[in-house]
C-alpha cells in the first residue's frame, strides 16, 4: 500500500522547505516532488503522473497554475511508519487549506502480471547473462553459481569422517544372528539345564497303579 500525501503551499519556497525537512528526516528523493509553475493543462498531467487521483487533480490544477505550489509524497509501507512521519512533518508546515481533496489517499498495490517473470520490466532473467570475470581481489571475482558435482562423501574433499580420528571403518557388514546374546551362545547354558523341555501327556492319560 502506498500513501499519495498531498499538500498545498503559498509559493514553490515554502513547498520547498517542507520537501528539505521530509529529506533531514531520511524520506527518500524519490518519493517526493514539488509541482509548480505551467499552464493548468499541463499542470493536470504532471499531477495526475505523480500518482494524485483524478477528483483532487482537478482541485489542485488550477490552484498551481496561479502560483501555488503542491507538494506530493509517494510514502510507501516500508519502512514502516513513513507515511505517519510524513504527514506530522508537513502539518508542521503552513499550508492552504484546499476543500474537495484527498490529503491522505490510500492505494492500494495490485501485482504487474506482465512483469511477473523479471526482475524489472525490460530486463533478462536473473543471473542469466553470461559470468564476466571481475577484477583481482574482488569479492565476486568468481562465478557466483558452480556446477554441481555428484558426493562420494560426507564432508568436502572425498574423504570419509571415519579416516579422520579412527582407522577402521565405523559401519561394518551385518551378520546372520543365531543367538540373543553376543558371541553367538546360547542364553540356556547359563543355567545348565533346559529351558525349554518336549510336551508331556496330560495326568488323564497317565495310567496309574493303585
Amino acid at each position: 500500500m502506498t500513501t499519495i500525501i498531498t499538500r498545498l503551499f503559498k509559493d514553490t519556497a515554502g513547498a520547498q522547505a517542507a520537501a528539505n525537512d521530509l529529506l533531514d528526516r531520511g524520506h527518500s528523493d524519490s518519493t517526493i516532488e514539488v509541482i509548480s509553475g505551467g499552464s493548468s493543462a499541463s499542470l493536470t498531467d504532471r499531477i495526475r503522473a505523480a500518482r494524485v487521483n483524478a477528483r483532487s487533480t482537478a482541485v489542485y490544477a488550477p490552484l498551481v497554475a496561479k502560483g501555488h505550489a503542491l507538494l506530493v509524497v509517494r510514502a510507501p509501507f516500508n519502512p514502516m511508519g513513513a507515511a505517519r512521519d510524513a504527514m506530522r512533518t508537513l502539518d508542521r508546515h503552513a499550508t492552504v487549506a484546499v476543500e474537495g481533496v484527498d490529503a491522505n489517499d490510500y492505494i492500494r498495490e495490485e501485482p504487474r502480471t506482465d512483469v511477473r517473470d523479471n526482475l524489472y520490466q525490460g530486463t533478462v532473467f536473473f543471473m542469466s547473462n553470461p559470468h564476466r570475470p571481475l577484477g583481482h581481489g574482488h569479492v565476486l571475482g568468481q562465478n557466483p553459481i558452480l556446477p554441481s558435482r555428484p558426493r562420494t562423501s560426507a564432508i568436502a574433499g572425498g574423504a570419509y569422517m571415519s579416516t579422520k580420528f579412527w582407522p577402521m571403518k565405523l559401519i561394518s557388514t551385518a551378520r546372520e544372528r543365531r543367538s540373543v546374546t553376543d558371541g553367538a551362545w546360547h542364553f540356556s547354558s547359563i543355567f545348565g539345564i533346559p529351558t525349554l523341555i518336549k510336551d508331556l501327556p496330560s495326568r488323564e492319560m497317565v495310567k496309574t497303579t493303585i
